[in-house]
């Protein structure tokens, strides 16, 4: 709990100007006037600490292979040749299924699944992470 207390002031200090979040019990020195940009770095911070907090606590057991940082969803399309089929990246309208990656830090990409439709693929990363799937571009 001292190490939450110990962010949280720090966060108000350099974002709100607020020299402590304990009460002191006067006007004068527990109320504060600010702008909504510094309540906005505030929270931003806030987040972001919250979020590098859970991340760090990420560690894989002994002997386990190192989790995924990121992951990404690409639309496949199949494709042929003398040598065979083989499968490309390509435009969702132009898919025939969704592939799921998952980056492994030092190592790259390794395909999770595959999936007919992205929906799909979104819900198993939601699965994995907790989180909705947001692309690079949103």
């Amino acid at each position: 709990m001292n190490r939450i207390r110990t962010i949280l002031d720090d966060i108000a200090k350099e974002h709100l100007g607020v020299p402590t979040l304990r009460a002191r019990r006067s006007d004068r020195l527990d109320f504060h006037t600010i702008s909504v940009w510094q309540l906005e770095a505030a929270l931003r911070a806030a987040f972001d600490a919250g979020a590098n907090s859970a991340l760090s606590r990420r560690v894989p057991e002994q002997g386990l292979p190192a989790p995924y940082d990121t992951y990404e969803i690409e639309g496949v399309a199949s494709f042929v040749n003398e040598h065979g089929t083989y499968y490309e990246p390509t435009e969702d309208a132009d898919a025939e299924m969704w592939t799921l990656y998952g980056r492994v830090p030092g190592r790259g990409v390794e395909a999770i699944g595959d999936f007919r439709t992205r929906e799909l693929a979104e819900e198993v990363y939601a699965r994995i992470t907790g989180r909705r799937y947001r692309d690079s571009t949103g």
